[in-house]
């Protein structure tokens, strides 16, 4: 009896330690069909049908009043991060940007804050999980105005810092805001090889994962609105997926063929 209750108790502790078991995707096949099968509004997700992810007019009001209309016409599906379709990584990092803000101007707010999970967030994880500015060229997300946003207030030197250098001296920067120092990180890169990005207000991560999804850093992509402080997520490297059964659509730039059996490539983690 008394080895039994140890036991017991053993797997009672190992169950707080760990908590509930998170999404493990196979493939981004699987990641997409997982995450849209969480959509937003949970409970009826029957009135938003995948046949109607680019018929915005179509959508009831309770499904328009947790989703995201965009330029391109596709509709971005919201899913909460508190979800078990989503991994441990894409979880943490999506609840540290949920709680961040973006109105700070004293030094030593850029970075994220740690919050639970898998990674120890420190500056050394943002700058391995930064990337590039998003351009948002086929308007899959929506468009953000930018007004007040002054790369003329950007400190001096950054064109000649690496990325680590470029986010210290952020982080060091007074008298700007969050918003105003992740413009300046995007304008410091935003040329990748022979392009030029436009700066849009978005600005990309790398998914960091263990082991809940082989495909992270290959195409799982974070992109962040660092103006309204809203989270996206794409594990098909920007790339729309297929109404009929989930499989990721692979025509060059990122399009559709044939024309209208696509869905929008984003999900919309939310608080």
């Amino acid at each position: 009896m008394k080895r039994t209750y140890l036991s017991i108790v053993g797997l009672m502790l190992l169950f707080i330690a760990t908590g509930p078991a998170l999404a493990d995707w196979q493939d981004q096949q699987d990641a997409i069909h997982q995450l849209w099968d969480a959509r937003a509004p949970v409970g009826h997700t029957q009135n938003f049908p995948a046949n109607q992810c680019d018929n915005w007019a179509a959508l009831p009001q309770n499904v328009q009043a947790v989703s995201t209309q965009t330029g391109s016409g596709l509709v971005v599906p919201s899913v909460s991060a508190a979800n078990n379709a989503l991994t441990d990584g894409l979880r943490q990092m999506a609840q540290s940007l949920h709680a961040y803000n973006t109105a700070l101007t004293n030094v030593g707010t850029f970075y994220p804050a740690e919050v639970d999970g898998p990674f120890l967030m420190d500056a050394a994880y943002w700058q391995g999980a930064g990337r590039s500015p998003h351009g948002n060229a086929l308007d899959h997300l929506p468009q953000i105005n930018l007004a007040g946003l002054d790369n003329n207030t950007c400190p001096a030197g950054l064109a000649n810092m690496n990325r680590q250098q470029v986010m210290d001296a952020l982080n060091q920067t007074n008298n700007i805001s969050n918003s105003q120092r992740w413009h300046c990180y995007s304008n410091r890169f935003s040329t990748v090889g022979q392009d030029h990005i436009p700066l849009t207000g978005y600005v990309e991560f790398t998914q960091q994962e263990y082991n809940g999804y082989n495909y992270a850093a290959a195409d799982g992509r974070i992109v962040y609105d660092y103006v309204n402080n809203l989270v996206y997520f794409t594990p098909a490297h920007y790339r729309q997926w297929k109404k009929a059964d989930f499989a990721q659509d692979m025509t060059g730039n990122y399009g559709c063929t044939p024309g209208g059996t696509c869905c929008d490539p984003f999900f919309k983690i939310v608080p």
